[in-house]
């Protein structure tokens, strides 16, 4: 699968062990990936500008994945979000994909799901970059 050049995959997980083998997994397919321990660690560093996605466990110790995509769209934040969880349910699932996720996966899942879902995401910051760029030009 080829990655997008400039493109990075930030991952936001309390396991370390998932974080570890996700980082290996993008990186072998040739993301530039960035890891993060927690929600709290991910927002001091906000990377919102650029094109990117990121790939973010629903279940967190302090800050949950769905209260860090409340605070990224209260920032402004467009960064396209995977979801990814072994604990979600339909109403979870729900309002993530209302508050705007680009992809809601079940741990544990195949490699090819999550690196189209992350493909897909990287196509949706594209696309939405390239919106704001024109806008930006227009005004």
């Amino acid at each position: 699968m080829m990655s997008d050049t400039g493109a990075t995959v930030f991952v936001v997980d309390d396991d370390s062990s998932v974080r570890k083998s996700l980082g290996r997994l993008l990186g072998s397919c040739g993301y530039d990936v960035e890891l993060f321990a927690s929600a709290d660690e991910f927002l001091q560093r906000l990377p919102c500008e650029g094109l990117g996605c990121l790939i973010l466990d629903v279940q967190l110790s302090g800050l949950t994945g769905l209260d860090l995509q409340e605070k990224l769209a209260a920032r402004h934040c467009t960064l396209p979000i995977v979801f990814i969880t072994g604990h979600g349910d339909l109403t979870m699932r729900l309002r993530a994909v209302k508050a705007g996720a680009s992809a809601f996966i079940m741990k544990p899942f195949r490699e090819e799901t999550l690196l189209q879902a992350v493909a897909q995401a990287l196509v949706q910051s594209r696309n939405g970059k390239q919106t704001r760029n024109s806008k930006g030009r227009h005004s």
